[in-house]
């Protein structure tokens, strides 16, 4: 865990460089290894205010905050509100139930092709994206709709889970039409596409896993604060060395591994293609490019007849690409992914 706690004392501060390999002894050996120098961008006040405290003293109140420890779920509906929380936690509940910006959340749920990270096809049952509705319908302050892009569920399911008052919909997609070489998390950014294009009236939008992601709180507040930010996620370890991307970038080929082997090492959190937002302009800008990518022609993958599961490669391209400067990843806009934080003082909990 080493590792873990070395990185985590980079978890505040805007777009501030953090010499973590000089941070102490928790970062010796296979930290000195991993991570060089991590920039990490948090896009509140609050959090830009805390950058003269050390990153250390910094990433240890987070972690002590009793509000750190709380069951999301629980807590919004009062079971453990007795217990206290942050204070960053309490504001961001005041701007939940202040605020009047809206937020557009989109998923998918899809169950005709196989899942290729589990070389199965999921089972469409509620129970799959359970924790994920249950947040959007007892979002504070409300303002927020979530919409389901399914393609085959029980015929009673959307009747049965879609409430009177539109904050959850179902929305059934044809996906026969697209490449049956694209992976399910590949294609859904063009299905992603197609919704946002045909509702002019969406103004803040986020995309994001329905299985690993629960929304505490309406993000479109920090939305507003950067409007010309998208917001994404990220995990610990850095884009570069890694095995899994190399092999990824190499299935890409071209101008995409090309990109890849220029980038320094260490240098690059790994964003995660798991949360995705912003305006709308710049959310139609990004799944173009997104989209552009993931169905080029010309990738190797595609070339050979492979299947084609490169999301996470394209995602870091474009956002550490083109988007690089315009980018806003960590806390407090997300936990620390597969970390089971249980946190309330982010937008999203992602496990």
């Amino acid at each position: 865990m080493a590792r873990t706690a070395c990185l985590a004392r980079a978890v505040l501060g805007m777009s501030l460089a953090v010499r973590v390999a000089a941070s102490g002894p928790a970062c010796a050996g296979e930290c000195d290894a991993d991570v060089a120098l991590l920039q990490v961008k948090s896009p509140l006040p609050e959090a830009r205010s805390m950058a003269a405290i050390s990153v250390h003293d910094q990433a240890e109140s987070l972690q002590e905050d009793e509000g750190a420890n709380l069951d999301p779920l629980a807590y919004r509906s009062g079971m453990q509100a007795a217990g206290g929380g942050s204070a960053l936690h309490l504001s961001l509940l005041l701007d939940d139930h202040s605020s009047t910006c809206e937020t557009v959340f989109l998923t998918t749920l899809l169950s005709t092709r196989d899942d290729p990270q589990r070389h199965v096809a999921i089972q469409p049952n509620f129970t799959y994206i359970e924790a994920y509705f249950r947040s959007i319908m007892s979002l504070p302050g409300g303002r927020a709709k979530a919409v389901i892009l399914y393609d085959s569920l029980p015929e009673d399911m959307p009747r049965k889970y879609t409430p009177a008052d539109g904050t959850v919909s179902f929305v059934k997609v044809d996906i026969s039409g697209i490449d049956p070489l694209m992976g399910l998390n590949d294609l859904r950014y063009q299905l992603f596409e197609d919704q946002v294009k045909k509702h002019p009236e969406w103004d803040t939008i986020f995309m994001t896993d329905s299985r690993d992601v629960v929304v505490l709180h309406n993000p479109c507040v920090i939305v507003e604060r950067q409007p010309e930010k998208m917001f994404v996620g990220s995990q610990l370890d850095s884009l570069k060395p890694r095995w899994w991307f190399n092999e990824s970038f190499h299935a890409m080929g071209g101008k995409y591994l090309k990109w890849y082997e220029a980038q320094p090492d260490h240098t690059q959190v790994k964003l995660s293609a798991g949360i995705m937002g912003g305006k709308r302009e710049l959310v139609l800008k990004s799944l173009a490019a997104l989209n552009s990518a993931l169905m080029d022609p010309e990738l190797e993958v595609r070339k050979k007849g492979h299947q084609v599961v490169i999301n996470m490669a394209a995602f870091n391209y474009v956002f550490h690409g083109e988007f690089e400067q315009a980018h806003v990843t960590g806390f407090p806009l997300h936990s620390k992914w597969n970390e089971w934080e249980n946190r309330t003082d982010v937008y999203f909990w992602h496990h």
